[in-house]
């Protein structure tokens, strides 16, 4: 029998602008602020194609605007492309994972907002849930740039780690972790990052990207 791939999910959108880090706006004006979300993008990409040396797995590029063809104009026609589920954050989260977990033993969920995540700690995340039930990457905004989940514990977590969280507030991580805790998921946490959503935290990326 032929073992199951792991799978990668990356949540993103189409660059459109005035639709795409919008809280960026006021500093990087709409097309600076679409310009840095698409190199945000291929930054993330790149680090999925170095993972992909030493760990394969499958990728699936969920994205929020635009059509399939318009995605496959802009990261490539190499991609397997979906439209993320409806509702917030976390509905559109449970649905992905839940449906694509009976497929793998590993699963990663990725956001595009993170430019300091590497294929290093992605390989980590794998690696930890051999052992554990749930690997969470905290940023240090509150939220969490990342969730591993194993296949084993996909129900327990899809049903309880998506619901009445606070979404977009500093809490999230810590409440996760807690209902994780509660429901007695073994969690391995990465290291602390910096997702990029506000002029504030464009100090924490490599440069500032040219509004031109």
């Amino acid at each position: 029998m032929t073992a199951q791939l792991d799978i990668i999910i990356l949540f993103t959108r189409y660059p459109e602008p005035g639709k795409c880090k919008t809280r960026l706006i006021p500093a990087l004006g709409a097309d600076g602020a679409t310009k840095l979300h698409q190199q945000m993008t291929r930054l993330i990409l790149a680090q999925l194609t170095k993972l992909a040396l030493t760990c394969p797995y499958r990728l699936e590029i969920h994205h929020e605007g635009g059509t399939e063809a318009q995605m496959r104009s802009w990261l490539g026609a190499d991609h397997i492309y979906r439209k993320q589920a409806a509702g917030d954050i976390g509905c559109r989260m449970r649905a992905a994972i839940s449906s694509h977990v009976s497929q793998t033993q590993r699963l990663l969920l990725v956001g595009s907002d993170c430019p300091s995540l590497t294929a290093g700690i992605m390989a980590e995340a794998f690696t930890a849930l051999t052992t554990h039930d749930l690997t969470l990457g905290p940023a240090f905004d509150g939220g969490y740039y990342l969730i591993g989940v194993r296949q084993e514990s996909a129900d327990i977590i899809c049903h309880s780690l998506f619901q009445d969280i606070p979404w977009s507030t500093d809490d999230v991580y810590t409440l996760t972790k807690s209902r994780a805790e509660q429901h007695q998921l073994r969690c391995h946490t990465l290291a602390q990052l910096h997702d990029i959503d506000t002029p504030a935290d464009l100090r924490y990326f490599d440069h500032h990207p040219h509004p031109q």
